[in-house]
């Protein structure tokens, strides 16, 4: 990385980019994509500090902007939503802004023309339900809310790899087809790149969790409640993938006759595993 500013970096990559793109011909093409993503990714930021969540970093990458939050995980699934969400919409208004440029530059305009097809790409692949993808951190932030962080976090990346694996073979249909197009390779793998620093982060923001949830309670003062009701056989750490950082949970245990054991708190099911250990049973919480 090249550090221009304490919180702007850029790849070194995108310096040989630029190069290549100049001797191709192709320089015009590439800042048009710059612009539109750096448009997409400054609605992100916006939206960020209007929920009053601070931005860490900027990075210019060889295949675009990044906007990184100085926290790796947002404790609120509706600001989390409502960031991811801005960028799409910021395509949109560009694409609602091309009749007015059409009076312009005319319907035919290759810069025209460019800027719309731009514009659709980014929509369309940040609307893909794949992590680092915007389209897939609105669907794990309403998995959050239904099912708990950590199970939401495993369903995503499950169905990040099914999207990464089609648009591989999607890739190398068009690779057969045009004979030149790489754009989409390069796309799958950045995409596969980032699901590799995703998962190792969600990892680590997992253990933060073990730590979290014991004390969120009494940091945030009030939270909604949500009952779970297990039987004493069941692994605590089967319990411990339903909770959310949104949401406080009570865990009623059960035995093999369904009769009411006890009820535990979230904060005691979590002290339970950071000291007997992640494979205990309910019966030993």
């Amino acid at each position: 990385m090249i550090k221009i500013t304490r919180f702007f970096y850029i790849h070194w990559l995108v310096l040989p980019l630029v190069f290549l793109s100049y001797l191709a011909g192709g320089l015009y093409t590439l800042l048009t994509a710059y612009s539109v993503v750096a448009i997409h990714e400054l609605f992100h930021l916006f939206a960020a500090l209007l929920v009053r969540e601070r931005v860490g970093t900027i990075i210019i990458m060889p295949f675009g902007i990044t906007v990184r939050l100085s926290k790796s995980l947002i404790r609120n699934t509706y600001k989390e939503i409502f960031i991811a969400a801005s960028g799409p919409v910021a395509n949109v208004l560009m694409l609602c802004l091309s009749p007015l440029l059409a009076r312009y530059y005319g319907n035919t305009s290759l810069s025209l023309i460019l800027f719309n097809t731009l514009n659709w790409a980014v929509l369309l692949m940040n609307l893909l339900p794949c992590l680092p993808l915007d389209g897939g951190r609105i669907v794990k932030a309403l998995l959050t809310r239904k099912i708990g962080y950590i199970s939401a976090v495993a369903v995503m990346r499950r169905l990040s790899r099914a999207v990464i694996c089609c648009l591989g073979i999607l890739c190398g249909i068009l690779l057969i087809l045009t004979k030149l197009n790489i754009s989409l390779v390069m796309t799958t793998s950045f995409l596969t790149l980032h699901l590799s620093e995703e998962q190792k982060q969600n990892e680590y923001i997992i253990m933060q969790e073990l730590l979290y949830n014991k004390d969120k309670l009494r940091s945030k003062g009030l939270l909604p409640s949500r009952v779970i009701t297990a039987m004493d056989n069941v692994p605590a750490r089967d319990v411990f993938k339903l909770l959310s950082y949104d949401s406080y949970c009570l865990i009623h245990i059960v035995d093999g006759f369904q009769n009411s054991v006890r009820t535990v708190t979230e904060a005691r099911l979590v002290s339970s595993i950071l000291e007997k250990g992640w494979h205990i049973c309910l019966q030993d919480v």
